[in-house]
């Protein structure tokens, strides 16, 4: 009874709520102005005014998180834009590459062609046969070498064999005029 007439002077023909959602409701069917014990007052004109002071906290909290995240966006943006570039620049390069490659394997191909084309004419069959000429001279070469040193070993052993003989002669000489 004591607040009685402050809370009249206050409030006046406000009906107090517990919570916005009833405060809306109420409002909206009696036309009566509404508060909430939080401090939300809800008029029937359709305004709402007042709230508690807890929604100032979790109002800086949205906003520094907004903060981060714009910061974050940011930076992922500018990341994003040196991977296209980065992408751009490879795409670029690989067409290239892929127009050389196919460039490498027509050369090659024309190359094969004009090599088997040159191996039937009278100069291919000449060029073969000067090469298998030369890989014969190189073959009777190291076969002359072989047979050179092969017959230095047979002098060797004809010479050992010739004092051999030599020196039998003569110890059956000595052994007959004995």
């Amino acid at each position: 009874e004591e607040v009685r007439a402050a809370m009249e002077h206050v409030f006046g023909s406000a009906i107090v709520c517990d919570n916005a959602k009833a405060a809306n409701q109420i409002c909206d069917a009696t036309k009566t102005r509404t508060v909430t014990l939080q401090g939300d007052v809800y008029d029937p004109s359709g305004t709402i005014s007042g709230g508690s002071q807890n929604n100032l906290g979790s109002t800086l909290a949205e906003l520094s998180k907004l903060a981060d995240s714009k910061k974050k966006l940011d930076a992922d943006n500018k990341r994003f834009e040196e991977v296209t570039a980065l992408y751009s620049s490879l795409k670029s390069k690989a067409t290239k590459y892929e127009k050389l490659s196919g460039a490498l394997e027509f050369a090659e191909a024309e190359l094969e062609g004009i090599q088997k084309h040159l191996s039937q004419t009278s100069y291919g069959v000449l060029e073969e046969k000067f090469n298998t000429m030369s890989k014969e001279l190189e073959e009777a070469k190291d076969e002359f070498e072989e047979m050179k040193k092969e017959q230095g070993d047979k002098w060797v052993l004809y010479n050992e064999l010739k004092d051999k003989e030599v020196e039998l002669t003569q110890q059956r000489e000595d052994r007959l005029g004995a």
